[in-house]
């Protein structure tokens, strides 16, 4: 399946634009205009079009936080497939596809984070399967998930 992650550009902002989900999953994802205009006021936000071949299939953003620590700079702060393209496994190759790209870009890369309404439950269980984890924290009324890329390992005294 050729699925591709490419910069919002012109050529392709519209579709972008037009891509929803359900009405149910509206509650819990930004709609992607107000992803791509994040982009505009934040230099460390990144929106990405999913590509199938030439359709854009969903929408993306990847977040660099270079002044956090270590474990937090690596963010994907925004992941939506549309609606009529869901249940198809694009969603799937294309978390991988931007793990992958995040971790070729920033090679010491420990893990990339994102947040999930804690009511979207289909979410979570969609993270879960790709192989991120559930942590105890919290942002912005959000549960934080985890993707460990690199296990770090400290000398216990």
């Amino acid at each position: 399946m050729n699925i591709e992650i490419r910069k919002v550009t012109q050529d392709n902002i519209r579709a972008c634009a037009k891509l929803e989900v359900s009405e149910d999953q509206k509650p819990f994802v930004a709609r992607n205009l107000a992803t791509i205009a994040w982009a505009y006021v934040d230099q460390k936000f990144t929106p990405y079009a999913i590509c199938k071949d030439d359709t854009v299939v969903g929408l993306a953003a990847v977040e660099y936080i270079s002044d956090n620590e270590d474990y937090d700079r690596h963010w994907v702060p925004r992941f939506m497939i549309g609606e009529q393209f869901q249940g198809s496994g694009y969603g799937k190759i294309a978390m991988e596809k931007i793990i992958e790209m995040i971790t070729t870009q920033h090679p010491n890369c420990q893990r990339v984070r994102l947040s999930v309404v804690p009511e979207n439950e289909g979410a979570i269980t969609f993270y879960k399967k790709i192989g991120f984890v559930e942590t105890n924290e919290k942002i912005e009324d959000e549960n934080v998930m985890d993707y460990f890329v690199k296990y770090v390992q400290y000398e216990i005294e």
